[in-house]
């Protein structure tokens, strides 16, 4: 019963906080798509898109929205405050196609929005400036500067997104970077997770280069797998030292059933017969073990899903976020039975080697 709860407990930590890290990057990923196309289709560096490739995007299958936009770096003043800046011009039409409109907006009108005349901000870009909806700001591109009506301010939850990220009409996103074409398309696809699949046919159709939503924030998806892969290392170390208390279980059982084992030993059964029997004792509560510390972990994420657990500002959440990892419950099974196998094979060794005759000359 000891060796269950030891493997149940372990598991439960491991699951748990592996739910913790799930959540995390499922935070981040849906709050990156909420402006984010799931592809974007691009010429190239220094490269424009000069033809209308919008109705062969729209044949490949699986492809629900296209949107043309325009995307370079420029810088956005308010009198003396200034930010660098990543400015994109949409057609809003086929961009709220794309992205989640009833979610993002936090201050203005989309009626006013779609005559693509002004700008929107991210809320963190808008406060780093001092502006609000009704504001003038202007906007330096490469290639000129053009004074702007504020027409409204996104959130996204995404700090990268919301103080980097101006939105403006694509004819005025044109007129900045000086061209008649465009940068790229973005495009939206039946399943988000499944973004790879589509790379090949669109690459094939249009001759562009095709990016998964997630390559541009690689670098944070990159981090969190660091994370991640940290967390189960520290945690499997976890587990071998929950296999150590169960084997000096196991070990002082062992010695207490010498007698036992050399009566079986004397009636017939072989050593391997012995060590068998061990095993299965492991691996039946390493199973166990695992079954109940999949269980536990289940119920706990269900509860710290209701609970709200606040962060420092910093770190720019409105709580930390919990999701059940149900990819990881296989090999964590599968490590919650190999830990209740480890912890026996010491003590089946041992036991495969007692001598019957001098177990019954003892108790004698």
């Amino acid at each position: 019963m000891g060796s269950i709860i030891g493997i149940s407990a372990a598991i439960t930590a491991l699951l748990v906080i592996l739910s913790f890290a799930q959540g995390v990057q499922d935070f981040f990923g849906e709050r990156i798509l909420m402006l984010a196309p799931h592809l974007t289709l691009e010429a190239g560096v220094n490269e424009e898109i000069t033809q209308d490739l919008k109705r062969t995007i729209l044949e490949v299958p699986g492809v629900k929205a296209v949107s043309p936009y325009v995307q370079f770096p420029a810088l956005i003043q308010k009198g003396l405050a200034a930010e660098p800046i990543t400015v994109k011009g949409v057609s809003w039409d086929s961009e709220l196609e794309l992205i989640d409109s009833a979610e993002i907006l936090e201050a203005g009108d989309w009626r006013q929005i779609k005559l693509g005349q002004g700008a929107v901000l991210g809320v963190e870009l808008a406060r780093s400036l001092g502006v609000n909806v009704g504001d003038r700001v202007v906007l330096v591109s490469p290639y000129l500067s053009r004074a702007l009506l504020v027409d409204g301010l996104f959130y996204t939850g995404y700090y990268g997104i919301d103080g980097s990220l101006v939105m403006v009409g694509l004819e005025v996103g044109q007129e900045l970077l000086g061209t008649t074409g465009v940068t790229g398309y973005g495009v939206r696809i039946d399943d988000y997770t499944r973004a790879d699949v589509f790379i090949g046919p669109l690459q094939d159709a249009t001759g562009l280069w095709v990016r998964p939503w997630y390559e541009r924030e690689q670098g944070l998806f990159i981090s969190m797998a660091v994370q991640r892969t940290v967390l189960v290392w520290i945690l499997v170390f976890t587990l071998l030292v929950s296999a150590l208390g169960i084997m000096n279980v196991y070990l002082f059982r062992a010695w207490a059933q010498q007698r036992s084992v050399g009566v079986l030993r004397a009636l017939g059964a072989s050593p391997r017969q012995i060590g068998a029997l061990f095993l299965i004792q492991g691996l039946a509560s390493g199973f166990l073990g695992g079954i109940v510390g999949v269980l536990s972990a289940r119920l706990a994420v269900w509860g710290l899903s209701h609970v709200t657990i606040r962060l420092p500002q910093i770190f720019y959440l409105e709580k930390l976020p919990i999701a059940w990892a149900h990819k990881d419950v296989w090999w964590v099974m599968a490590a919650a039975v190999l830990t209740g196998a480890a912890a026996v094979l010491l003590p089946a060794r041992r036991m495969t080697q007692v001598d019957p005759v001098e177990v019954v000359r003892r108790a004698g």
